[in-house]
């Protein structure tokens, strides 16, 4: 059933795209790439056997390396392609279906219907005449996530994966397998910056496979607008011998839409700058509707040697806290906290770890504490946790058995934080405020990888700008809420930051036992 291809697509990004074949790829990167047709031709029209030609006889690889080299002409015959494998079964995911409708299914229908594919309602999927098979599936929520769970796919394409939790994505992956050697599975996501992916997929393809700059940057006297030109980095190959591919792509990498909507570079080129730098210029070090927009790391992070345990504070000079974010399967979080008596926190350390129970959890904090500071539980002011840390779903001689329960029988007593999370929100944006003179009342030491990695990129909630979006990696963050909301005092709000501007009244110091009544100002 093999065929010509019809569409032809431009050279470079999206013929790289098309014959990457690295284990997972990443295309784009700013608006306007061509991403979602790329992505539905490499689900279906990838070749999958093939031989090489010249003056019409057939030669071996090496051959045709040989007159490549020598810049000699060499043709590459296709035999089949993915849709040529009765087996063969690939999925093209959205986040919702009515994102499918309107964005990847008009993209599907100019290519697949040209190989005699005709479209399954009731399966929402392209029939081929092979019996192979492309699915267009959304993933709106958790239970249908699970859909796709335990399948067995050749191709998983996720488009805009920036709206997807990275944990969603991983679940995802466990699908991609196959037993036919000549249909080696991929995973292929498109996406601009920005969402809730943004971290995650910055984090694992552009900073592992940086793009290459190319000369110095371009102007555009049509458009009158200046771009850098780059093309891809080298693909990294992690410790698994799994290979990832970042291929950046932007609407100048696409001349059939500057051609024919002129107007559509126009409207990025007006965008805020924030915008303009993602969607038209492709770049991931900046992040539009993050909620921490105070953020500053000239003012938010200090170095670990200046702020050591011991030697900068110690219990008599600060108040010493570990908060706690709960997870087994998602990521626990166990910060380190110390208080200065003007009510000054630093976090000073970090635990992260995943696929712990909560009585591993317990022993492994304070193994870590011992090993690192010589500290025991009692050497803590208070260890504040999570509430759902006194969901009681296990079971420990005959009794049930919460989080909590567990970490009592490691001598660690968590008391429960206050959950609210609009005034947690509130209160750790304000203690992150840079005031006119002085420090910032929260501060990370630059160990805290964790946190200065997730913090900046939060983004607010899409229905609730009060809020972080709950889809977004918030483990360090919520932990610091939870800290915050029992440990700081009420900030001011309506008042301008500036030296003595907190007028705070403690009925009991923080530090030292005994009760005490005492103000600053």
């Amino acid at each position: 059933m093999t065929g010509e291809f019809v569409f032809k697509p431009h050279s470079g990004k999206q013929t790289e795209f098309l014959k990457c074949t690295s284990s997972w790829v990443f295309y784009g990167g700013a608006r306007g790439g061509g991403k979602s047709l790329m992505l539905a031709w490499k689900a279906a029209l990838t070749p999958r056997k093939w031989h090489y030609e010249r003056n019409r006889k057939e030669i071996t690889k090496d051959q045709a390396d040989r007159y490549k080299a020598q810049k000699k002409v060499v043709h590459v015959k296709v035999e089949r392609i993915s849709v040529d494998y009765p087996d063969y079964i690939a999925l093209l995911i959205r986040r919702t279906y009515p994102q499918l409708e309107r964005n990847l299914k008009p993209e599907c229908d100019k290519l697949y219907k040209l190989y005699g594919a005709t479209w399954q309602e009731r399966n929402k999927c392209y029939l081929f005449p092979s019996g192979a098979k492309v699915y267009l599936v959304h993933c709106q929520d958790r239970r249908a996530l699970d859909n796709y769970i335990g399948g067995n796919y050749n191709f998983i394409g996720i488009d805009e994966a920036n709206q997807f939790p990275e944990q969603w994505v991983e679940e995802l992956s466990t699908s991609a397998r196959t037993d036919n050697l000549e249909l080696t599975p991929q995973i292929c996501l498109t996406s601009n910056p920005g969402n809730i992916g943004h971290i995650w997929l910055k984090k694992r393809f552009i900073d592992v496979c940086p793009p290459k700059v190319i000369g110095k940057p371009v102007y555009n006297k049509d458009f009158d607008v200046e771009y850098q030109k780059n093309k891809s980095g080298d693909a990294f190959v992690d410790e698994e011998g799994i290979s990832w591919q970042f291929i950046p792509a932007t609407v100048f990498d696409n001349p059939t839409l500057l051609m024919n909507d002129p107007a559509y570079v126009r409207k990025l080129k007006k965008l805020n700058p924030i915008l303009r730098a993602m969607w038209l210029e492709g770049r991931w070090d900046v992040f539009a509707g993050t909620y921490f927009d105070n953020w500053n790391p000239m003012h938010h992070i200090i170095p670990e040697s200046s702020f050591q345990y011991g030697v900068h504070f110690k219990k008599g000079t600060h108040a010493l806290y570990r908060f706690y974010d709960y997870g087994t399967k998602a990521p626990f979080v166990c910060l380190f906290a110390a208080v200065d008596r003007d009510q000054n926190m630093i976090i000073f350390d970090e635990i992260t770890e995943t696929g712990l129970s909560a009585s591993k959890q317990a022993k492994y904090v304070n193994e870590y504490t011992w090993r690192k500071y010589k500290l025991k539980p009692t050497d803590f002011d208070d260890d504040i946790a999570d509430p759902a840390y006194w969901t009681k779903h296990s079971e420990k001689e005959g009794a049930l058995y919460s989080p909590a329960d567990f970490y009592g029988d490691e001598s660690i007593f968590l008391s429960k934080a206050n959950n609210d999370r609009k005034a947690g929100a509130k209160i750790v944006y304000e203690a992150l405020e840079v005031p006119d003179e002085g420090e910032p009342r929260i501060r990370f030491t630059e160990n805290c990888t964790q946190c200065i990695e997730t913090f900046p990129n939060l983004p607010s909630a899409e229905n609730d700008p009060e809020d972080i979006d709950t889809d977004a990696p918030d483990h360090h963050y919520d932990a610091v809420r939870y800290g915050s909301l029992k440990v700081l005092p009420s900030l001011v709000t309506d008042q301008k930051r500036k030296k003595g501007w907190r007028y705070r009244v403690f009925e009991s110091s923080p530090i030292g036992g005994g009760a005490k009544n005492w103000k600053t100002a």
